[in-house]
C-alpha cells in the first residue's frame, strides 16, 4: 500500500517506521526534509493542504495518516473527503474540541460531563472577579493549545492576580479558570470513525523536573471506568459533534483525574501527546495501520470488537539528552528521539520487571540527579498507590 504521514513531530516518523516494518512492502512517505530506509520525505509544508492533495492524486496514494494538528486545523480532512482520497483525520470544525480548551468546556458542560467547575474569560477585570470569589487551588490555562498548551496552578489570591496580570500584559486571548482537582492526571486514548470508538490505551504519565515517565497499562485505570467513559462520554461527544461540526474521525485522548471518588474530565486531545504513542506501539499486538484504515472507511467495530494489547507492561522514560553520560545501545529497548530527549520503553511480564532493567541502565548511563527522580518519582506513585 502507499502510504501518505502528514506530521513532523516524533509521532509520524515513529508511525511510519511502524507501518514499513509491519509490512515491508508498504511505499511509505512522510512531509519534512529528510528520509530513511524507512519513509521517503516529502518536501511539502504540513499546512500545505492543497500541495498535499496534488501530491496524494499524482502519486497514487492509497491511504493518508494526519498526525499535524496544522494541517487539521487547516482542513486537510475536510479537502481529502471531498475529493474522495482515504484519510485518516477528524474534519477540521469536529477538532476544534481538541484545540480549544473553550470550546471542550463548554461542550461538557452542555452534555453534563464531569469537569472541575470553570470560567472563561477575555477580560482581566472579571477573571480577577471570578478567582476572588473562588475555591484555591485555581488553575488558569490558554484556550488555543495548537502551538502551545500553558498551564498553571496557583494557591491564593495574590499568586492568582499576578498571574492573570501577567497574562493579559501580554496576550489577548481567552483563558479558562478552573479548580484544580489535586491527583495525579491520568490519560486514556481512542480510536474512532466518528461514529464508533474503541478503546486503544490507558496511561499513567509522571512528570519531573528533568524526565517523564510513561506506564502502560495504567495502574489506576480499571476495564469498568473505560467503558464508562466510552459510554457516558466519548459516545455523547461523537454525537453532540456530529450534530454541528460533521465527522470526528481519529484519535482522541482525555486528560482525567480521579479524586475522592470522583472522575473529572479535563480535556481532549487529538492524537497522542509526546512519548504515548511509543508507549503504546510497545505493547500493541493488533496491526494499527489496519485500524486506522478502517476508522477511516466507517468499518471499525465491522472489523474489531476490541483493540487486542499484549499482556505485558511497558515502562517509557524521556530523558534530556544533556542528563545522558553514555548512550549504550542495548537491543531490548525501544529507542527514539527528538530534539530535546531520548525516549527510552521496556516491556516486562509485570510492570516493576519492565522496570527494572531500564531504570538500572538509566543509573549506568545518566546523570545522578536522573536516576535520583526518577526514585522519588517511584516513591510518590507507591504511596499514591
Amino acid at each position: 500500500m502507499k502510504i501518505l504521514i502528514v506530521g513532523t513531530d516524533i509521532n509520524s516518523k515513529l508511525l511510519a517506521q511502524y507501518v514499513k516494518m509491519q509490512d515491508e512492502s508498504n511505499d511509505v512517505y512522510i512531509t519534512g526534509e529528510s528520509g530513511n530506509e524507512y519513509y521517503t520525505a516529502v518536501n511539502i509544508l504540513e499546512n500545505d493542504i492543497q500541495s498535499l492533495c496534488d501530491f496524494v492524486k499524482y502519486n497514487q496514494i492509497e491511504f493518508t495518516i494526519v498526525t499535524s494538528s496544522m494541517a487539521i486545523i487547516n482542513g486537510i480532512a475536510d479537502l481529502f473527503k471531498k475529493e474522495g482520497f482515504p484519510v485518516f483525520a477528524p474534519l477540521s470544525e469536529a477538532a476544534r474540541i481538541t484545540f480549544f480548551n473553550s470550546i471542550a468546556k463548554k461542550i461538557m458542560y452542555k452534555l453534563k460531563i464531569n469537569t472541575p467547575k470553570f470560567g472563561i474569560f477575555d477580560r482581566e477585570n472579571l477573571s480577577l472577579d471570578y478567582v476572588r470569589h473562588s475555591r484555591f487551588p485555581v488553575l488558569i490555562k490558554n484556550d488555543f493549545t495548537l502551538l502551545y498548551r500553558d498551564a498553571n496552578v496557583y494557591r491564593n489570591f495574590s499568586q492568582a492576580k499576578a498571574g492573570l496580570q501577567k497574562i493579559f500584559e501580554n496576550s489577548n486571548e481567552k483563558i479558562v479558570i478552573e479548580n484544580y482537582v489535586e491527583s495525579n492526571p491520568l490519560y486514556i486514548y481512542f480510536v474512532t470513525d466518528g461514529y464508533n470508538a474503541l478503546p486503544l490505551i490507558a496511561l499513567d504519565r509522571n512528570e519531573g523536573s528533568e524526565i517523564s515517565v510513561i506506564n502502560a497499562p495504567g495502574e489506576k485505570v480499571s476495564e469498568k471506568m473505560i467503558l464508562f467513559i466510552l459510554h457516558n462520554v466519548i459516545y455523547p461527544l461523537l454525537d453532540d459533534i456530529n450534530k454541528y461540526a460533521g465527522n470526528y474521525t481519529g484519535i482522541i485522548g482525555l486528560k482525567l483525574k480521579v479524586y475522592s471518588k470522583s472522575l473529572y474530565i479535563l480535556e481532549f486531545y487529538n492524537g497522542f501527546q509526546n512519548y504515548d504513542f511509543q508507549a503504546l506501539l510497545s505493547i500493541l499486538k493488533d496491526n494499527l495501520l489496519n485500524v486506522l484504515y478502517s476508522a477511516s472507511t466507517g468499518n471499525l467495530v465491522q472489523n474489531y470488537n476490541c483493540i487486542n494489547l499484549s499482556s505485558e507492561y511497558s515502562v517509557t522514560v524521556a530523558i534530556d539528552k544533556s542528563k545522558i553520560t553514555d548512550n549504550e545501545e542495548i537491543n531490548d529497548f525501544i529507542e527514539s528521539e527528538d530534539s530535546k530527549n531520548i525516549i527510552y520503553t521496556n516491556t516486562g511480564a509485570t510492570l516493576n520487571s519492565a522496570k527494572s532493567d531500564l531504570y538500572d541502565y538509566i543509573r549506568n548511563n545518566c546523570e545522578a540527579e536522573i536516576y535520583e527522580e526518577i526514585q522519588s518519582i517511584e516513591n510518590k506513585r507507591i504511596l499514591r498507590v
